[in-house]
């Protein structure tokens, strides 16, 4: 299998991608969205606006991925920097960017990290994950709302008024969806542990805006990536979500997989596995006349 998210695809890479429910019947069904498949194209998914409790600087806005090289690149767009947002109150003096969560088990949240099968990405380094920089498996949650000056569970953030479509983004566009696949409960924003796999590349703008990126008008004040190696990772379906430290916005994100194309040298072996049939055909003809 390889991987399929809602626009396109790598230069110099099979996979595709496309929009699709990427959950069992049981969890959060991402939505399907009519979007055209672009080679080499970013894929966008975008966040409401304005549902940042706090102001714009904790308003998240859009993510979009793609992969190159065999490397799969995220940009974040929003209000916070990478370094995130000074306030006194905050456990360091800083509420940060939470962990990037990948769960490609079909799972709900909590079950799939009760399972061992969460994956995860520490990218910023003024959060307050114990671990250091890079790719984990096996994770383990926490959230660090409180300490953040932040909600102590996902009900009472919809409860202070930010009950919008798409607050979590399209992936999962309703207070329900998002009830459904999180729970209600404490809101698990960063890795407590897990095993590191892989390093995190970050990117600035500037890198990302010359790979083509372009969130359009419509977007927040800070944009930052990273790229990890997309080897690293399951080649199949997945939901990733991050949240701000604080809880006061977060957004998910959908990818589903698609049947692994022929690659050349299937191709050719087909090839010469039908003209192999043609000659055996041809002789038995032959025999029987």
């Amino acid at each position: 299998m390889k991987w399929t998210t809602a626009i396109a695809t790598l230069t110099g890479s099979a996979a595709l991608f496309s929009i699709a429910p990427v959950l069992n019947a049981n969890a959060a069904p991402a939505q399907t969205a009519n979007v055209p498949e672009l080679g080499a194209s970013w894929n966008y998914q975008y966040d409401a606006k304005g549902d940042g409790s706090g102001g714009t600087a904790y308003d998240i806005r859009a993510m979009a991925m793609t992969i190159r090289d065999n490397k799969l690149f995220v940009a974040i767009n929003g209000g916070a920097s990478l370094a995130g947002v000074k306030e006194n109150g905050a456990a360091n003096g800083t509420v940060s960017w939470g962990d990037l969560f990948f769960n490609f088990s079909g799972k709900k949240f909590n079950e799939a990290v009760a399972a061992g099968e969460m994956f995860a990405v520490r990218f910023a380094a003024s959060n307050d994950s114990p671990v250091a920089l890079g790719l984990y498996s096996g994770v383990q949650t926490q959230s660090v709302a409180l300490q953040n000056l932040g909600y102590r569970s996902l009900q009472q953030y919809y409860n202070a008024g930010f009950n919008k479509d798409q607050t979590q983004g399209s992936a999962l566009a309703t207070k329900e969806a998002a009830f459904n696949y999180y729970g209600t409960g404490s809101i698990q924003n960063s890795i407590a542990s897990g095993t590191k796999i892989g390093d995190v590349n970050l990117l600035t703008a500037d890198a990302l805006s010359a790979m083509g990126l372009n969130f359009g008008a419509n977007m927040g004040s800070q944009i930052f990536g990273f790229s990890i190696d997309k080897s690293l990772l399951p080649s199949s379906s997945f939901l990733a979500n991050i949240y701000m430290e604080c809880g006061n916005d977060g957004i998910a994100y959908s990818a589903s997989a698609a049947p692994e194309p022929m690659t050349m040298g299937g191709a050719a072996l087909g090839i010469a596995a039908i003209g192999g049939l043609k000659r055996m055909r041809r002789r038995k003809e032959g025999t029987a006349s």
